[in-house]
């Protein structure tokens, strides 16, 4: 019987089956996976939240591409990160100062720092060769993290000979050219300056410099950088996960007032284009409500929006990727990239972008104690650098040496040698609205020299400074400053809401300071002042409430030499309104001149009187916060002890005395009961952040002076009895914090005083220089 054989067609049916299964099963060997993450700001967090429900699930991730945050994310899972590391990491206060343009606390240094203003703008106007005007300016301050990034990637940069292929997984970062309007894909160099780079949100932060080009956020051009990816890296699948989908389809009527920030992330979410993905590859769109591109303290929220999205769709991922990796393997892989990582120490600084003498003054703010420099001696130096603002940008990098297996640090600076101004003021529902301007012009040798000067402009206060400062950066730094102000407050007789004003005194206050002050630290923290001068004080007032249009005025000036000293340590998150830090000041002050009194026609002294006086003043603040969410504490504890005389009269006597003035509302108004030679003041404060910028606010204060200065008939003053004549004040306030200053309403009351209740709305900042007898 002949054998069986095979019909030609059996053998087509056999061949077309293998080659449709080889099609529809996944290339288990082959296959590689790409993930790509778009920018978005702080909805950018929910990609880690993606990372970890991959790795939870065995899905392989052999390469990295991201935009913005999408950027940081994906750079630092790149640089041997573990999701649940960088989970952590943006949990942590330091990450939320960085995001948000602060300094942390640790690492805030006031010695450098000017006086606080009412300024709400800060510009920079330079003349260039043709004697046009340049504007330069940028809303977050970049230097805290500057520095982040380059401590957090020096060691994985070093290990991939800076070639992101290199890194434990390859990675690209996307970044921005607006001189050419072109897409910037970075694959080599620092890692810390890529990550940078594709953050720099325009006005936002300042770009970053890769060779020789200024860099802005990759998400203008591409936020969703898919095609990058494939022609990188050419991957079998690619996971896109966007946190920039269109927001509105149609016009968000009542929801348009946008900030200038946010804004800008707006105006870049159009460049995530979806459609560059495949059938084969996977979409998530993590759900992150009505949270936006500045919610960086909703972290969690975020995280579980991006691990859920990848949950939801984890069966079409599985499907689509066949290969799996285990945990052992990732961590194996992880712990091999990082075990070889070299010891931050470094063994020079280098300094480019200024002139050698200007190199000199920088580096005197390092110090060394060894043979080499210390992360943590790096870290203070630069930061107390970072204090100083003259300069108009420091960007650190840290460089490995193979040769002396120690890393070098580099600063590529801009001395800003252009004109500073300052811009700011207040607007309020009672007459003390104000506009204040400041100058600033720097001078950087191998010592700094600052020219500085100021005025405020209104119906309620009116005020000039200058002042030229020479910082001299020694082993124990100092700096020597001659100045001049003047101030000027009329408490005029005005009504507003809840106010009645007529019951009043009417004052209008007048001084000048000249001054010459000695400034020097040891820890950069804190600063002690020396200072001496000569003051001049004019008070004009009226020794009864009610004043008619005929009377005239008293008037008693006061020339004096003073000397003093001052210091001052600590840090507050806000210069007014503040919800965290603590800050201490404590002066202690010689006065001695001549009191001269004019009477006028409200006094019982009918000529002209003159005497000595001479005395000493301690005075003594200490402010504090606590709490970290929503809830906020703090307290504020006031001392005065002084043996100051007695002037010629009650009025004057209380226009010289140190007054507690714990309110913006308080500084505006002159109230008897809360002046005295010698008192004790303290309260508390609870704060609810509603938000970021939202807070409410309930403030209780206690004044008890140590004898209540008192008025006999002949308007005369004297003690009353010990530890009488206790005050109280209270306040209940909401407060917005705009990027012009505080917009605040608030309720206040001042127990047993002509002023019981009043009501005051106001915008901006009401801040004012201190007077010459303070």
């Amino acid at each position: 019987m002949p054998p069986k054989t095979h019909s030609p067609f059996t053998y087509l049916q056999l061949l077309a089956l293998l080659v449709a299964l080889y099609l529809g099963t996944p290339h288990v060997y082959a296959q590689k996976v790409a993930l790509v993450f778009s920018g978005g700001g702080a909805k950018g967090i929910a990609h880690v939240g993606v990372l970890k429900a991959l790795e939870e699930h065995n899905i392989p991730v052999d390469y990295v591409v991201g935009t913005s945050m999408g950027g940081v994310v994906s750079g630092l899972y790149a640089a041997g990160y573990s999701p649940t590391e960088i989970e952590y990491l943006f949990n942590t206060k330091e990450f939320q100062d960085w995001a948000r343009g602060r300094t942390e606390d640790t690492y805030t240094y006031n010695y450098a720092s000017p006086e606080i203003s009412p300024s709400f703008l800060h510009l920079n106007l330079s003349l260039d060769s043709t004697f046009q005007m340049h504007l330069n300016s940028s809303l977050a301050n970049g230097a805290s993290l500057n520095f982040a990034f380059a401590q957090l990637l020096a060691q994985p940069s070093a290990k991939a000979k800076y070639y992101f292929d290199k890194l434990m997984v390859p990675f690209r970062s996307m970044a921005s050219d607006i001189y050419t309007q072109q897409q910037v894909v970075l694959s080599k160099g620092q890692l810390a300056d890529a990550v940078r780079a594709t953050m720099t949100v325009p006005l936002v932060f300042r770009p970053i410099r890769i060779e020789r080009r200024k860099l802005y956020d990759g998400g203008l051009y591409n936020n969703f950088p898919v095609d990058v990816a494939r022609s990188e890296f050419k991957p079998d699948v690619v996971i896109g996960v966007n946190v920039s989908p269109k927001t509105y389809n149609e016009y968000p009527y009542g929801k348009d007032d946008f900030d200038l920030p946010q804004t800008l992330y707006y105006a870049m979410l159009s460049n995530s284009d979806s459609t560059a993905l495949g059938r084969k590859d996977i979409y998530l769109q993590p759900n992150t409500g009505n949270l936006t591109a500045l919610d960086f303290g909703e972290v969690k929220t975020l995280f579980d929006a991006g691990y859920n999205a990848a949950i939801e769709k984890m069966d079409e991922i599985k499907r689509k990727i066949g290969r799996r990796v285990t945990p052992e393997q990732i961590a194996a892989k992880r712990e091999d990239f990082r075990k070889d990582f070299t010891v931050l120490t470094f063994e020079d600084i280098n300094v480019s972008g200024i002139t050698e003498a200007q190199s000199a003054y920088v580096r005197k703010f390092f110090r060394k104690e060894g043979d080499v420099f210390t992360m943590q001696e790096i870290k203070q130096g630069y930061f107390r650098l970072a204090a100083v603002e003259s300069f108009r940008s420091i960007y650190p990098s840290i460089v490995y040496n193979p040769e002396s297996k120690n890393y070098e640090f580099n600063l590529d600076m801009e001395h800003d040698e252009a004109l500073k101004l300052s811009i700011g003021g207040v607007l309020a529902s009672r007459p003390i609205d104000n506009i204040y301007a400041g100058f600033d012009y720097s001078l950087l040798r191998k010592k700094l020299y600052t020219f500085s000067s100021s005025f405020n402009t209104g119906r309620f206060y009116q005020a000039a400074k200058a002042r030229i400062r020479v910082d001299v950066p020694a082993r124990f730094p100092y700096y020597l400053e001659p100045s001049f102000m003047y101030n000027n407050w009329s408490y005029l007789s005005t009504k507003g809401f809840l106010l009645d004003r007529d019951k009043l005194p009417f004052i209008e206050q007048s001084d000048r300071n000249y001054n010459l002050s000695l400034g020097f630290t040891n820890t950069y923290k804190g600063k002690l002042v020396l200072h001496a001068g000569y003051i001049q004080t004019i008070d004009r007032y009226s020794n009864r409430l009610e004043i008619l249009s005929t009377d005239t005025l008293d008037k008693t000036n006061f020339n004096a030499f003073t000397t003093g000293i001052t210091f001052k340590k600590g840090h507050l998150n806000r210069k007014q309104f503040a919800s965290s830090g603590s800050m201490l000041t404590a002066t202690v002050n010689y006065y001695n001149g001549r009191e001269t009194l004019r009477p006028g026609s409200t006094s019982t002294i009918e000529n002209k009187q003159s005497s000595e006086r001479e005395w000493y003043k301690l005075k003594a603040t200490y402010e504090r916060y606590f709490g970290e969410q929503k809830h906020r504490i703090g307290y504020l504890l006031e001392a005065v002890a002084s043996n100051q005389p007695f002037f010629q009269n009650y009025r004057s006597t209380l226009t010289s005395a140190a007054a507690f003035t714990p309110l913006p509302d308080s500084k505006t108004l002159f109230l008897d009961r809360y002046r005295s030679h010698q008192y004790l003041a303290g309260g508390v404060k609870y704060i609810y952040l509603f938000s970021q910028r939202l807070e409410g606010r309930f403030e209780g204060y206690a004044f008890q002076p140590y004898k209540p200065i008192l008025q006999n008939q002949e308007q005369q003053a004297y003690y009353g009895d010990l530890l009488q004549g206790t005050s109280f004040i209270g306040s209940t306030s909401m407060v917005y914090h705009s990027i012009i200053g505080p917009a605040a309403i608030s309720l206040n009351y001042y127990g047993k005083t002509a002023k019981e209740w009043g009501l005051l709305f106001h915008i901006g900042y009401i801040i004012f220089q201190n007077r010459a007898l303070d």
